[in-house]
């Protein structure tokens, strides 16, 4: 599924968004893979709305001064977010916070497939930025022999920190991904004097897209296995929830009267509320423990 809807965000006809969000790929960007990165933010405001009704219960079942304390704290992390993307620029912020998004998705996962284990998202994530670095050439990353002898070290290290030994014994897929990214990482790299930087643009949406559409799947999926699932978990719901936020994603870019939605719905601020989603997912387990002791107290 992950791969048609791929497909289905690239190869539509119809654009779901009129321009390329701010900052980031103006001019740098082909028409069908800003129809791919619109599908991913309009398909993710709806992956939020399931996180955050699920925050919103865990809080509810403890006192409100604590609920008021979480929350506190989530606006302060928005407003922190929202600093940073200032100072930083729209670019570098989101380039940071899809590096952040690999780490979140790793653990996910390992979660969803009952093999937690906390190492489990480490080289992942440094394989992603390190595939990130040579895609887009920072530095003397545009030296072939450097990039090759730096994967070739970055893999030897993987497989020498535990990737062996989790294919091994079957319990963690994750060294999969790490090793497709650093081969892709060598792939673009010998392909880079032919790259355009549209091109180089299109290939990273890729990745988003594909790690982003998984791990909204593999989140409805989970959440189905449940001997009663709720309603608005069943999956006629979530495609209903899913196609409400493509529609209203395509409405808001294209009537004026809506412009105000666009700093929730709209592309260009997607990352912020990515960064915003992946810091309240990490915070909601400590805060669940500190509320905990508070009642057992």
């Amino acid at each position: 599924m992950t791969f048609l809807l791929l497909g289905i965000g690239f190869a539509n006809p119809f654009p779901l968004v009129l321009r390329p969000p701010a900052g980031i790929w103006e001019g740098n960007i082909s028409l069908e893979a800003l129809n791919l990165y619109a599908l991913t933010a309009f398909l993710g405001w709806a992956h939020f709305a399931y996180a955050w009704q699920g925050q919103w219960k865990a809080s509810l079942r403890v006192r409100p001064c604590r609920r008021a304390v979480y929350w506190g704290l989530i606006v302060m992390l928005l407003t922190g977010f929202l600093g940073l993307r200032s100072v930083l620029g729209v670019g570098l912020f989101s380039l940071l916070v899809w590096g952040y998004n690999i780490s979140h998705f790793i653990k996910a996962e390992a979660v969803f497939s009952g093999r937690a284990r906390s190492q489990a998202f480490l080289m992942p994530t440094i394989a992603f930025a390190w595939f990130t670095l040579v895609l887009f050439p920072m530095g003397p990353l545009g030296d072939r022999l450097l990039v090759f002898a730096g994967t070739a070290l970055l893999a030897a290290a993987a497989l020498y920190f535990g990737a062996w030994r989790d294919l091994a014994e079957g319990r963690l897929l994750m060294p999969l991904l790490t090793m497709f990214l650093l081969g892709e990482t060598l792939v673009w790299s010998g392909y880079s004097p032919y790259m355009s930087p549209a091109f180089r643009v299109g290939v990273y949406i890729f990745h988003i897209a594909a790690a982003s559409f998984f791990h909204y799947l593999s989140s409805y999926f989970f959440a189905q296995r449940g001997a009663a699932t709720p309603r608005w978990l069943r999956p006629g719901a979530v495609v209903v929830a899913n196609l409400a936020l493509v529609g209203l994603g395509c409405t808001v870019a294209r009537v004026p009267a809506l412009a105000p939605l666009r700093y929730i719905v709209s592309p260009e601020w997607f990352t912020l509320w990515v960064a915003l989603h992946l810091a309240a997912s990490d915070l909601l387990p400590w805060w669940k423990q500190r509320a905990t002791v508070g009642i057992t107290a």
